[in-house]
């Protein structure tokens, strides 16, 4: 079983030392940070009355575009407690709790959609978490993951050298066709696998180029040179 040489305590403690600057140096990047939210609406398929759950919902960034989904309950998960202070400041009315990326608490067959946006890549133990997921997932409905493919981390040192950034902590990047594998082994039927972001810094002109290109290589490698790759799991009934 895949395991990362880190701690939940040494992820969490990065995230606490970079909580009070997260939000400002993610507008720096303006569209590509909110990217992620964007496009994982699309595949979410939520309606009113559902449940879904965040994880981990850091600031609370993706709470406004969720709440476009009207009726429906955002459980949040998050493993830097001051993250969670700031995010209960921004959205008071909102339900934030801790979480170790390990045991979820919640019984089976919880919620109806569950979205995880760069969060595999900090779990100490990603198979762990994908097995959490499906167990607490409803039978018919889907995980929502976005996460860096293990290309990202040459682009984000050579980033990190000439711009501001929060930095990513303790982490591992992992290829897709691990991500995939460890979907498959927990249950899921994989519905989606999208590469973005193939130029995601500099003039909006050409981040629109770059995603033009990799829409049409999206059965080529050239889709593993995004920086964010999203991957839809289906449970099965």
């Amino acid at each position: 079983m895949l395991r990362n040489n880190f701690t939940i305590e040494a992820v969490a403690d990065f995230w606490d030392k970079v909580a009070e600057i997260y939000d400002q140096t993610n507008k720096k990047i303006g569209s590509t940070h909110f990217q992620r939210f964007t496009e994982s609406l699309k595949h979410l398929e939520a309606k009113p009355g559902d449940k879904i759950l965040n994880i981990w919902s850091r600031t609370g960034n993706a709470i406004p575009y969720l709440k476009e989904i009207q009726g429906i309950t955002i459980y949040n998960l998050e493993v830097s407690p001051k993250m969670v202070q700031i995010a209960k400041a921004k959205f008071p009315d909102q339900n934030f709790q801790l979480t170790n990326l390990k045991s979820l608490p919640f019984p089976n067959n919880f919620f109806d959609a569950i979205l995880s946006l760069e969060t595999l890549e900090h779990a100490p133990n990603p198979q762990i978490l994908i097995d959490e997921f499906f167990r607490i997932l409803k039978p018919q409905k889907k995980l929502v993951m976005s996460l860096p493919p293990k290309t990202a981390e040459l682009p984000l040192k050579i980033y990190e050298t000439f711009f501001t950034n929060h930095g990513e902590g303790p982490h591992q990047f992992l290829p897709s066709k691990i991500v995939k594998q460890i979907m498959k082994q927990a249950g899921f039927e994989i519905v989606i696998h999208k590469g973005t972001l193939l130029i995601p810094v500099g003039p909006k002109l050409l981040k629109e180029f770059g995603e033009i290109i990799i829409k049409i290589f999206q059965k080529t490698p050239v889709k593993e040179l995004g920086i964010r790759q999203f991957y839809v799991g289906k449970k099965p009934q």
